[in-house]
């Protein structure tokens, strides 16, 4: 199997494989070669069923070519415009003017046989910005309806792969910037349930009974999350 490796100022080793089935292994600048390529023998299998399960999942449009990403959940078309002339890759974003279509307008110097790791990287940074332009007033509106004892020492927004938040034990609490590709109600399913950690940092019974209290429908709207998953996976 191939794969190709990346050292950044990391802590650990970390395996990402893309829609298109390319295996990037990410490890710190100075981890030894032997340790990474046993690293990756041992999650063989685990490469071998994600690939799998890719391979089932319907081939999609090339960049450029009619693919969409999902922004406060709508599926919006993305055209990419290949522009020399730029010193870099700007992503524009528009509801549907007469001067523009509606959804994802990127103009980049990239050579389109990058687009595929470019693309989603330049959407992941738009959205990024946007996580930290829209999400603190969500979290504020939330904070403002139920007191401000359920407002976290601090918010932060990464891109993350596995969870759609966190809360630390000093009240921090991390936003998935994935968010924005949801609907609203469901982008404050999850405020709410982080700030529910503000008081039981655990999923017992308490927990449930304060997020309750700041959710009484929670329940169908954790259902509704992962069939959001589902979708979101699927382009």
């Amino acid at each position: 199997m191939a794969w190709q490796l990346k050292r950044t100022a990391r802590r650990s080793v970390a395996i990402h494989i893309r829609r298109d089935g390319h295996v990037e292994v990410r490890a710190p600048l100075r981890y030894p070669l032997n340790a990474i390529e046993a690293f990756v023998a041992s999650r063989q299998s685990w490469i071998a069923e994600q690939l799998a399960r890719l391979s089932e999942l319907p081939v999609l449009p090339a960049w450029g070519e009619g693919r969409q990403w999902w922004h406060g959940g709508q599926a919006w078309p993305v055209r990419v415009l290949a522009n020399s002339a730029s010193r870099r890759t700007r992503v524009n974003f528009q509801l549907g003017v007469p001067a523009a279509p509606a959804g994802f307008t990127i103009s980049t110097p990239i050579d389109p046989a990058h687009w595929p790791e470019s693309i989603p990287k330049a959407l992941q940074a738009w959205q990024l910005a946007e996580a930290k332009r829209v999400l603190p007033g969500r979290v504020e509106t939330l904070v403002l309806t139920h007191g401000a004892q359920w407002r976290p020492t601090a918010l932060r927004f990464r891109c993350l792969r596995a969870r759609w938040g966190s809360c630390s034990a000093d009240g921090r609490i991390m936003l998935n910037t994935q968010l924005l590709q949801l609907p609203e109600h469901l982008i404050d399913y999850v405020i709410c349930h982080e700030m529910a950690h503000l008081r039981e940092m655990n999923h017992s019974a308490a927990f449930y009974a304060v997020q309750s209290q700041l959710n009484p429908n929670w329940p169908a709207q954790r259902a509704e999350m992962k069939q959001w998953a589902k979708r979101l996976a699927a382009v």
